[in-house]
């Protein structure tokens, strides 16, 4: 079985279900590269007491999953993310899916969009859905109610495409009526240059060249806008794969090894004094050390080039549950994906 680790969690405001999308061998319970099959995925999870989870889909009504969203219809819109990392060819996909019996389980697959490059986030936006796909935030519509879209806008243009897990990311509705959009510095490669040594460029709405443009890749920040009024600005901190709001307004982020941080000022009020010489606008969350120690249970732990062996390594799609559904301790709770 294979799981994206860029999940964002999505949760259903009456009975809280743990929605995972398995991928396995159709018709043996494994596979021959040790993959276990869909209908023996749940088995292998442990779930804390008071929660309950359910398969909702699984191959081959879907693939390769990395984002969703659920609608005000109950559909899911997936980000189906076939080329990372390298494939830049235009095998990314949006796909609708939709339970048409009621049963609670997805069962029919439409193709929103196709020709993506590396999709990575989806949200929900007026009749349609903002998608990030490095360079560009798109805009995509389905008009005619046919399930596809028939309407492809740039929306924002000049974000970094290096190397894709450092590519802008999540856009999340805030409590101010911007939308907040992940982002970071670009991340340079020895190899595949040619392919993802694009460093970005100045971030402007597409199309609009009297707008407000932001300097090249946001300087390496993420970044917020208001697609209707044309407004855009950078936030006091970066962020690399999901970020999220508590009930406060306070937004908090996180990176592969710092599980989550809190965007303590906002850019906004750094701007009153632009001589003010500033350390740093975030406060780490955890009270041991931003790489979180963890307690690998492989025998002999592989240690990659750039990481360390006993410490967080992909700490990503943070979301604040404010829902009052979860059992304790688990209530009103920061919930991060590693």
């Amino acid at each position: 079985m294979v799981f994206s680790s860029w999940y964002k969690l999505s949760l259903f405001n009456i009975v809280m279900i743990l929605v995972v999308f398995a991928e396995g061998c159709r018709n043996k319970s494994q596979d021959h590269s040790g993959g276990v099959a869909a209908k023996d995925a749940l088995s292998t999870f442990q779930v804390a007491d008071g929660f309950k989870i359910e398969m909702i889909a699984s191959e081959p009504l879907i693939s390769d999953p990395v984002d969703m969203e659920i609608d005000e219809y109950g559909r899911l819109f997936v980000i189906e993310m076939h080329g990372y990392p390298l494939d830049k060819s235009g095998s990314g996909k949006i796909i609708l899916l939709s339970d048409t019996d009621g049963d609670g389980k997805m069962d029919k697959r439409t193709v929103f969009k196709e020709g993506l490059g590396l999709p990575n986030s989806v949200m929900r936006w007026k009749k349609g859905v903002l998608v990030t796909d490095a360079p560009n935030i798109l805009y995509l519509e389905d008009t005619d109610g046919d399930g596809h879209a028939n309407i492809t806008d740039t929306v924002l243009h000049g974000f970094a495409v290096t190397n894709p897990q450092h590519i802008v990311n999540s856009p999340v509705y805030g409590l101010d009526n911007w939308i907040y959009v992940a982002s970071q510095g670009s991340v340079g490669t020895r190899e595949y240059k040619e392919e993802f040594g694009d460093e970005g460029s100045e971030i402007v709405f597409h199309g609009q060249p009297n707008t407000t443009k932001l300097p090249k890749n946001a300087s390496g920040r993420s970044i917020r806008f208001r697609p209707d009024s044309k407004q855009i600005e950078m936030t006091s901190s970066e962020c690399q794969f999901g970020h999220t709001f508590d009930e406060w307004g306070h937004r908090f982020g996180c990176n592969n090894s710092n599980q989550g941080y809190q965007e303590v000022i906002a850019d906004r009020y750094f701007k009153r004094n632009p001589d003010l010489l500033i350390s740093d606008a975030t406060q780490s969350m955890s009270d041991h050390l931003d790489a979180a120690e963890v307690f690998p249970t492989t025998t002999y732990p592989d240690r990659q080039i750039f990481t360390n062996v006993g410490v967080m390594t992909s700490a990503c799609g943070l979301t604040a549950y404010l829902g009052d559904a979860f059992p304790a301790p688990y209530n009103k709770n920061v919930i991060i994906v590693a």
